[in-house]
Parts: C-alpha cells; sequence; structure tokens
C-alpha cells in the first residue's frame, strides 16, 4: 500500500514512525530537513527567521511561530512536555478522550522521574524530564508557596495543580521532540522528501489518489492509496482549499490560549541566566472550578527580546481552557488568513483578570522577599484590568481544532464525504485542553497511524 503523509511535524512523523513498516510511505515536508546530528540551533537556539511560515495574528499584528522544518513545532518552541488535565479531553467525544489518549501518550514517552507509573510510559522515543531549578525558580515556588499554592512533583499526574518543576522534552538542555528523537528512527524506512510543497491532494470522485508536489525538482505528481494531511492547524486548511474543498468547517474551530507576560526586574541578572529558560511552572484553578486552570511560568525576558535589559524577568500567565473561538480565512493568494480572537469573549476576559491578580499575589510575594523590583507603572495594577488585558493579550502558540474531529473529520479521521484522505494532526482536536499541544499531537499521530493500520487491515 503507498501512503503519502503531508508534512513532518508531531503528528506526520510519529504515524510515519508506526506505519514506516507496513506500507511504502513517502513524507514530504516543505521545510528542510536539518540531518542528524541535529544542529545545535535546532537544539538550543530560540530564533528561527530560516525555518518559520510567516503567519500573523490579524487581531493583535502579532507574530505566530510555526516551524516549517522536519518536526514542526517541536523543533523550534521551549519543549514543553505537558499532557494537560483528564477533564479537559471531556469535551473530545468518544474514542478520544483521557482513557483513549493515554496509551498514545504513554507510547511516546520515556518519563525519566515518573515512567514507572502506570499513566506514564517507559520505553518511547521523547524522553520527559523535569527540568532543575535555578535560583528564581526556586524564589518563585516559594512565592507560590506563601500565596497558597501546594507543591506538585509531577504535572503530569491526572488531576495535580500546584508548583513545581516543568515536564519537558529537553535532553542536556536541548530540544529532544520529533526532529531529534523520531525523524532518526524514521529516515531510513520511508522515503522523505523535505523543502517540498504539497501543491493540492488529487481526487478522483470522492477518493484521493495522490499528490501534486513542487520541490527541488519542479512539479511532479505521485499517486497513493492513502493520502494523510498533516500541515498543522495553519497549514492544513490551506492544503484543503488548495485542493478544492469548501467544507463550511475549515478554519472555523480555532483555539490557542491567550497568553500574557507580567515584567519585572531580577535584583541579580546572574539569577535570571543560572535557569533562562523557566524551571518552574505554576498551574491552578481560576475559581472554585479546577478543571478551569491558569498556568503560570518565569523566564528570561532576553532570551526571546534581545532589545530587553537582560535583568528583565517575565512572569508569564495564560488561560488554560478559553471559551473563545478564532477562525483561518482563504485569502486570495490561497494563504490563511488568521484571527485568534483572544479574549473576545466577556467570560474569556473575566477569568484572565482572575488568573492575572492571582499571579500579581506569587509577583507581590517575590518583591517582599526583595527578588525582584516591580515597575511602578506595572499594566496590572490598575483596577480597570480587562481593557489592558485585551490590548497587551498575546499568543501561547498553541494552535489547535482548525479542522476539528465531527465539522471537517470524521472520528476516524477521514475527511467528510471522501474515502483514501485523513488528516493526523493538531487541526483535528475538537477543542483546546489546558496544555500545550506538543505531546498530544505525538500522541495523535501514534493513535492515527493505528486508526490507519485498522481501517486499512495493514
Amino acid at each position: 500500500m503507498k501512503i503519502v503523509i503531508a508534512g513532518g511535524g508531531n503528528g506526520g512523523l510519529l504515524a510515519a514512525h508506526r506505519l514506516a513498516d507496513l506500507a511504502e510511505v513517502t513524507l514530504i515536508e516543505a521545510g528542510a530537513d536539518p540531518g542528524d546530528p541535529v544542529p545545535h540551533n535546532f537544539l538550543y537556539e530560540h530564533h528561527f527567521p530560516e525555518a518559520d511560515w510567516d503567519y500573523t495574528d490579524l487581531d493583535s499584528g502579532n507574530h505566530l511561530v510555526r516551524g516549517k522544518v522536519l518536526g514542526g513545532g517541536s523543533s523550534v518552541n521551549a519543549a514543553a512536555g505537558s499532557r494537560g488535565q483528564p477533564s479537559g479531553f471531556e469535551a473530545w467525544g468518544e474514542g478520544w478522550q483521557w482513557d483513549d489518549l493515554l496509551p498514545g501518550l504513554r507510547a511516546i514517552e520515556t518519563d525519566e522521574q515518573f515512567g514507572h507509573r502506570p499513566y506514564h510510559g517507559d520505553s518511547g522515543p521523547i524522553r520527559v524530564t523535569r527540568l532543575s531549578q535555578g535560583p528564581l525558580d526556586e524564589a518563585f515556588a516559594a512565592a507560590s508557596r506563601a500565596a497558597g499554592h501546594p507543591d506538585c512533583a509531577d504535572h503530569n499526574a491526572p488531576g495535580t495543580q500546584g508548583v513545581g518543576p516543568w515536564p519537558t522534552n529537553r535532553v542536556d538542555e536541548g530540544r529532544w521532540g520529533a526532529l531529534a528523537a523520531v525523524a532518526p528512527l524514521v529516515r531510513s524506512r520511508v522515503t522523505l522528501r523535505d523543502r517540498t510543497l504539497v501543491r493540492r491532494v488529487l481526487m478522483e470522485g470522492d477518493r484521493a489518489v495522490g499528490v501534486e508536489i513542487e520541490g527541488p525538482g519542479g512539479v511532479e505528481t505521485l499517486a497513493a492509496d492513502l493520502v494523510i494531511v498533516a500541515g498543522g492547524a495553519y497549514s492544513t486548511p490551506e492544503l484543503l482549499w488548495r485542493s478544492g474543498f469548501d467544507l463550511p468547517g475549515i478554519g472555523q474551530g480555532l483555539q490557542d490560549h491567550p497568553w500574557l507576560m507580567m515584567n519585572v526586574l531580577a535584583r541579580d541578572e546572574a539569577d535570571v541566566f543560572a535557569r533562562p529558560v523557566s524551571g518552574s511552572l505554576l498551574r491552578a484553578g481560576v475559581a472554585d472550578d479546577p478543571a478551569d486552570e491558569f498556568q503560570v511560568f518565569p523566564f528570561s525576558t532576553w532570551l526571546y527580546d534581545r532589545t530587553a535589559p537582560r535583568a528583565s524577568y517575565s512572569v508569564s500567565v495564560a488561560l488554560m481552557q478559553p471559551d473563545a473561538r478564532g477562525s483561518i480565512t482563504r485569502g486570495d493568494d490561497d494563504r490563511g488568513r488568521i484571527r485568534l480572537g483572544h479574549l473576545s469573549t466577556d467570560s474569556d476576559a473575566e477569568r484572565m483578570a482572575v488568573a492575572v491578580r492571582k499571579t500579581a499575589e506569587v509577583i507581590d510575594a517575590m518583591a517582599d522577599e526583595g527578588i525582584v523590583t516591580v515597575p511602578a507603572d506595572a499594566w496590572w495594577k490598575t483596577s480597570d484590568l480587562v481593557p489592558r488585558l485585551r490590548e497587551r493579550v498575546e499568543t501561547y502558540n498553541h494552535p489547535v481544532a482548525s479542522c476539528g474531529i465531527d465539522r471537517v473529520v470524521d472520528r476516524r479521521l477521514n475527511v467528510l464525504g471522501t474515502r483514501g484522505l485523513k488528516i493526523i494532526d493538531a487541526s483535528v482536536f475538537p477543542r483546546i485542553h489546558d496544555a500545550g499541544p506538543n505531546l498530544v499531537t505525538m500522541a495523535v499521530g501514534w493513535l492515527g497511524g493505528g486508526i490507519v493500520i485498522d481501517d486499512e487491515r495493514l
């Protein structure tokens, strides 16, 4: 059987890994394959203009980072290895709730601290560990405890909240995502075509029969018995439109986590750079419902913004169960026009205000100890907070759900009304869950590969 996978990010690579020995798989990636060993910048750096799709949120004007490279977002993100709460998947429905996803999450990971526990994995390609704690991480954790938050040793243990070390897929401080961990397992088992754009899926009636691609050798067609689209939340809708699909749900369920930075100055910049990528994470309920979660972590502002003072320390806060839905619409050039819709509902804005005020309590506790200095004109020190939130809101770069289950694909990930065409990436999420999509997208890739094995009797 010939399978073409359009996209080499988390979903595409994990699906390829599971299918490579059972079918003739061609994996097509628009960006480059940086090779093995992974170059230094894709392990340790945070600026990737050469490997970015250059999307923009039309609501805010903010740049939206998306990896145009083998490994996709996991090659350029902060390598967070968080899963989210089981309750965050209740709305996903039959076949895609926590108990359904857990086998995929366990299969992809080797958890270095808790792999022996039944809800973790100990033999998968993705190594998950907890970051060491720098001086400011320890101060942040102490301030969080002073504000009433409990300790949390394992943020991936079901039902836990509190403050503790980030779970992350880093090895020796470098990203250990799909590029470093999975691509070496796939390259020799599939035909990998990098620097190659899938222009469109080729259809005969309602059946996908191949793809038209454009790469270093020009335009050509590849026949396939099954086409898997794995371009991610922004690129997958674009490919569907280029292929002639006009399903009304394409692009209309988009969600992302709204995110804000509360910048202070550290007493000693050496403390900031002892752990510039945050080692500490706080997760807590916005109000009485623990399933309505917000997330806080501190990091070096300078690491991402070289115009900031080296002592600048960003305490960031995100609303993890937003109600708002954004959209991607088709532009005249077939590029998606993205509107994230952050804080566009009163509920989201009011709950984010609660999260910011609770975060301010932690910052104030650090300031009381002389660890940081809060600016006199700190934007969050206002009685009319909601307008300021809407002015300053940014993206956590967690886009999902633009081609969601029951809107664009069925529960077996088939594009509605078609045969031989599936989507396996974060765009199929029915709604956002309360963590970054990094590990869950890998799990969906692994599970999606299993669906193909069952459906095609491989």
